[in-house]
């Protein structure tokens, strides 16, 4: 295998684990009723697609310190909003520490 093929794999693994998280929320949103439908205009899309980029980019930088397989590319791609989500509770957090 040489240098780029296992970068190229990590980047794409990562992308499709993130386009599924993504395809599976728009599931979830087709399946409710119509009022609670998100506007579908270019921030949905936006955020759709770079959802997925960023699922690329996390595993291609993983990859870069260390190189994993084509399956923790996936798992790192699919786990993204879990990441953003902590990292943007993580404020809110300290703040109520630092209150008590």
């Amino acid at each position: 295998m040489s240098f780029w093929d296992h970068r190229y794999t990590a980047f794409t693994f990562g992308f499709f684990g993130g386009l599924a998280v993504n395809l599976f929320r728009l599931y979830l949103v087709s399946q409710s009723r119509r009022v609670e439908r998100p506007d579908f205009d270019w921030i949905y899309w936006a955020q759709f697609g770079g959802l997925a980029f960023l699922g690329g980019v996390v595993a291609l930088a993983h990859d870069l310190s260390n190189q994993i397989s084509p399956l923790i590319a996936l798992n790192v791609g699919l786990s993204i909003p879990a990441i953003i989500k902590t990292a943007a509770e993580l404020p809110a957090q300290r703040r109520r520490r630092n209150a008590n």
